[in-house]
């Protein structure tokens, strides 16, 4: 498995020296998203293999710090590959691409625990799944954030490189942002829901006041409060962006932190 892993990553680095060296190159080609998509497609096949293969053998999905990783990774790309279909996507794999292979990497190197839950234990199908689809999209806003703040900085600078200027207008980085970040909120919520309300039947015990809930909840009331100042008082911006960017990360440490806490350095279950 570590070396699948290893492959992967190998995979995405070259997939972002690839892109990196294109934008950089200011050759004025047009950019060749069909063969991007195309090599991309074949990652995610094994990409795909790597995470769900074990599940037609013993039928338990196994959530250690790795293994979590590597999920969230693949969601985002796979969401990144779907969306270039429906939406200007152009510029994000800058980031994306990257992020997946350092992914990889902290699979292969610190994999963490092996909890394994039963896919027959609906209560938990229904949280993680919700859980881990919010996860892909806020980080998939989370580098829209990013790319915002970039191109927010150059326009402000009047400094624009042809890098940057390949990049889809400011306005529609943001709107796919928001748009995200609904998605996202709905998933989230009926994560948090579930988590709660099933908690027993999904943890195997009551819910409990941890610094995973405290995170958890802290990320859903930062996310409903851009999403509710967005809509009634139109806020966007760098502002916005940043909020986005926090959001995430306190999102991270509810689930990726703790369980980095717990498994790699508590080296507890």
């Amino acid at each position: 498995m570590n070396l699948l892993l290893l492959a992967l990553a190998l995979l995405y680095i070259g997939l972002s020296v690839f892109v990196w060296r294109f934008w950089l190159r200011q050759s004025g080609a047009s950019y060749p998203i069909h063969t991007e998509l195309a090599v991309l497609a074949l990652v995610l096949l094994l990409h795909t293999s790597v995470i769900w293969l074990p599940l037609l053998h013993d039928r338990q999905l196994i959530i250690g710090f790795g293994h979590a990783l590597s999920l969230v990774a693949w969601l985002m790309v796979l969401l990144y590959w779907c969306g270039n279909f429906f939406y200007p996507l152009k510029g994000l794999q800058l980031l994306l691409y990257p992020c997946a292979a350092v992914s990889m990497l902290l699979a292969a190197f610190l994999p963490g625990g092996q909890a394994a839950y039963h896919l027959q234990n609906l209560p938990f199908m229904l949280h993680i799944s919700s859980a881990l689809l919010a996860y892909g999209l806020f980080g998939i806003t989370a580098l829209l954030a990013i790319l915002l703040l970039v191109l927010n900085r150059q326009l402000h600078r009047r400094a624009m490189s042809p890098m940057l200027q390949a990049l889809p207008p400011l306005l529609s980085i943001e709107k796919l942002m928001f748009q995200g970040i609904w998605a996202g909120f709905i998933l989230l919520t009926i994560a948090v829901i579930s988590g709660t309300v099933f908690a027993e039947a999904v943890f195997g015990a009551p819910a409990a006041f941890t610094h995973k809930t405290v995170f958890g909840v802290l990320s859903w009331l930062i996310y409903a409060g851009i999403l509710l100042k967005h809509y009634f008082q139109a806020w966007r911006g760098k502002k916005a962006a940043w909020w986005v960017i926090v959001a995430f990360i306190c999102l991270m440490l509810a689930y990726i932190g703790s369980k980095f806490v717990l498994e790699i350095i508590l080296h507890r279950m």
